[in-house]
């Protein structure tokens, strides 16, 4: 058989597959579209707590939904509290001369809407303003000044209620902003009678489903496995369009384009390389890793604290400003600190592609630090599979990093240069595991070996402590460890390499030695005993509590999965394990030694998103054990996972629903 026959014989199976399935999976797909539409039916009441809701405490829940209006009120910048601020008790926006109030997916037919507003104006004259409610003539009347009343419109929807309001423009003195009128709350209700759904709803569920399906071929998923993927698709798409319906319609065109550009890479990757199916397997898990981060955080509903401080510092980047700083909160010592720019020299020559302004570089940087992020389901598949595990082994420990917490809750909160930066470090650990500091090695190799270990440490500030004590306990274990991995010297060599030339590029330029000089004598706030130190250590592993200072904690099943991967791992004797274990045993080593910051600092390193990765490792080989018991044991091992996996979801959908908030 020739060359050219044996790589198409996984083409002609993956045809075979699609020629011989699709039909069952039309059939289903149907299904689930007028499961969709029956879904619609389901009574819908949706309140818009304009400006925010004074009872829950919550703000810009509406901000999606409202377009063309101005910023919540009352507010001012030092107050965070704004449920404190005089008028809070009945907070507002101000819309401007043209406004519009646009729900999607809620369905089709007439909804009632009811809108309490005032003019507003500050001498008591009253505003002319026209409702044009779809494409129904618009109705005009006065809104007079005070108090706020409330007005009723019949809307009919194709599928989105929208209603357009435009107003004389009012300039109030010292205020830059064009006015229309106060808006204070929008409701939004069905009326009896069948309910059209929205076909454009389902345009972009369907389209999400079936490019699920063709993935799960170029994966070589059982055809009921894929079958089974329209399924428990179709089944979350109805329970949200019933239950959660305008949030839902909010993310499934975002959901559907991510989904078509995954299964186009998938499909590109299965006709180039047809015969790499281990490698195509764990390449999807990054996509799908991936789709997880981007799909939280390209959700309107978002809000990040910090985003917007990466964007400006590519910005500065750019510029030619390679040395930038950052003010360090009070609990991490205080002051203006070295921010290393290795984040951002990555996200830089992407620019091209994004434009040049603040929301572009914003949406750069985003993207940039979640697909960094998602490279990780790779590096940890590759660690499994050079131990000698199996296929299976390998993808179930890289798909416990597809909703892993910690970077999640950064990735939303905008650490977008701790969690890309983390990255950073994964050519140093490559080469490491692949013996660039061994006996046999090329200098090349381990020159590439310095290089790397310097990138790590100049990759975020954040980074650095945790890495470097990774690699000084690399360097302590590698005197228990064959020459064939690594050799104690050449670690020596290759790491004393790195840290110089990043002192040298980084650490030691004339501005940071003025910044590292005058903090000196600061020190730092708080501070922790080391019996809560270590018990809060143990309950965050657990996943009883987050870890210190954050909100989101580690799945509880993630936690034993580790404990009996590790003993799999230190009980194999295959000489293929020894790199991981010591890989391992160098990762717990440097994040938990780590923690002797907490003894000076209230904030200290970011151990556990450090960590997250190595929990990851031995957590799929443990669930692989379990799968290879008959079939109770794949069952187990299954529940297993969508366990870890669906904590760490729902975990994510609350962070992205009440973050700032």
């Amino acid at each position: 058989m020739t060359l050219a026959h044996t790589l198409a014989d996984p083409r002609r199976a993956l045809a075979t597959r699609l020629r011989h399935d699709w039909r069952p999976a039309l059939l289903l797909l149907a299904l689930v579209l007028i499961g969709c539409g029956l879904a619609y039916q389901t009574p819908l009441s949706v309140h818009l707590a304009v400006g925010g809701d004074p009872l829950t405490r919550r703000r810009e829940d509406d901000a999606p939904f409202l377009q063309m209006v101005h910023a919540a009120e009352p507010a001012l910048p030092a107050v965070a509290a704004w449920w404190e601020l005089p008028g809070a008790a009945d907070p507002y926006r101000w819309t401007q001369p043209e406004s519009v109030i646009s729900l999607p997916g809620l369905g089709g037919g007439y909804w009632l809407v009811t809108v309490r507003a005032q003019g507003g104006r500050p001498d008591g004259a009253p505003t002319a303003t026209a409702w044009q409610a779809g494409a129904l003539p618009p109705v005009a009347f006065e809104l007079p000044a005070a108090p706020s009343r409330r007005y009723t419109l019949l809307v009919p929807a194709d599928g989105t209620v929208r209603l357009v309001m435009r107003s004389d423009a009012f300039q109030a003195a010292g205020d830059p902003r064009a006015l229309g009128f106060v808006l204070r709350s929008t409701h939004v209700q069905t009326i009896g009678g069948w309910r059209a759904p929205d076909w454009g709803q389902l345009g972009w569920i369907g389209l999400t489903l079936a490019a699920a399906w063709l993935w799960s071929h170029t994966a070589a998923l059982p055809p009921r496995w894929a079958l089974s993927v329209i399924s428990l698709g179709g089944g979350a798409a109805i329970a949200a369009i019933a239950l959660s319906r305008p949030a839902f319609a909010l993310l499934t065109p975002i959901l559907a384009a991510l989904s078509a550009g995954a299964t186009a890479i998938n499909v590109g990757l299965a006709l180039r390389w047809p015969q790499q199916l281990a490698w195509r397997q764990a390449i999807g898990l990054a996509l799908l890793a991936l789709i997880v981060r981007l799909a939280g955080l390209l959700h309107p509903h978002a809000i990040s604290s910090d985003a917007g401080f990466h964007a400006n510092n590519l910005l500065r980047f750019g510029l030619g400003h390679a040395f930038l700083t950052a003010g360090l909160p009070a609990e991490a010592g205080g002051g203006a600190a070295p921010y290393p720019a290795g984040f951002y020299l990555i996200a830089l020559p992407f620019q091209i592609l994004f434009g040049d302004d603040f929301a572009a570089r914003r949406l750069l940087v985003t993207i940039v630090a979640a697909a960094l992020d998602s490279l990780f389901c790779v590096a940890i598949w590759w660690w499994v599979r050079q131990a000698g595990f199996g296929q299976r082994a390998a993808l179930l420990s890289a798909a416990c990093y597809l909703s892993a917490t910690q970077s999640l809750e950064a990735l939303a909160i905008g650490e977008l240069a701790n969690v890309g930066g983390q990255a950073l470090i994964l050519p140093a650990l490559l080469g490491l595991s692949m013996g660039a500091a061994s006996h046999s090695s090329h200098r090349l190799a381990l020159s590439g070996l310095a290089l790397a270990i310097a990138a790590g440490l100049m990759a975020h500030s954040g980074v650095t402590l945790g890495f470097g004590l990774l690699i000084g306990w690399a360097w302590l274990l590698a005197w228990r460890q064959p020459a064939a991995i690594v050799t104690p010297a050449r670690l020596f060599i290759a790491a004393a390499g790195g840290i110089a030339l990043a002192l040298i590029v980084m650490y030691t330029t004339p501005v940071y030695l003025e910044l590292i000089s005058g903090r000196g004598g600061q020190g730092a706030s708080g501070g922790q005993a080391p019996m809560q130190i270590i018990t809060e250590t143990i309950l965050a592993l657990s996943g009883w509590q987050p870890p210190q200072r954050r909100g989101l904690p580690a799945p509880l099943g993630l936690a034993l999965a580790n404990l009996a991967g590790l003993w799999i791992i230190w009980r194999t004797q295959q000489p293929t394990t020894t790199a991981l274990r010591w890989l391992l045993g160098a990762w717990w080593g440097g994040a938990l030694s780590g923690l002797g910051l907490l003894l000076i600092a209230d904030q200290g390193l970011r151990w556990m998103l450090f960590l997250y990765p190595a929990l990851c490792i031995p957590a799929g080989i443990a669930l692989d054990r379990l799968a290879a018991h008959a079939r109770w044991g794949r069952v187990a091992a299954a529940a297993w996972l969508m366990a870890i996996i669906g904590q760490g979801a729902i975990l994510w959908v609350g962070q992205i629903r009440d973050y700032l908030h």
